[in-house]
């Protein structure tokens, strides 16, 4: 709990720090949106992502 607490208090102060605007360009389409959002939806892409190859890889460990 210790741990999740203190991981908190860093993200809060690392959101807090990068407010800032910035533009980001995915294909033909332009973005601005807070440093902070992009760096959220970078953290839940990654967590996705790393979840999916998580459960790929144990259901082929599982069937052999």
């Amino acid at each position: 709990m210790i741990v999740g607490i203190v991981v908190g208090v860093i993200g809060a102060i690392i959101a807090l720090q990068n407010l800032q605007p910035v533009e980001t360009m995915i294909f033909l389409w332009r973005f601005t949106m807070p440093h902070a959002l992009l760096l959220v939806i970078m953290l839940g892409a990654g967590f996705v992502f790393g979840m999916t190859v998580a459960l790929m890889l144990g259901v082929k460990y599982l069937h052999d």
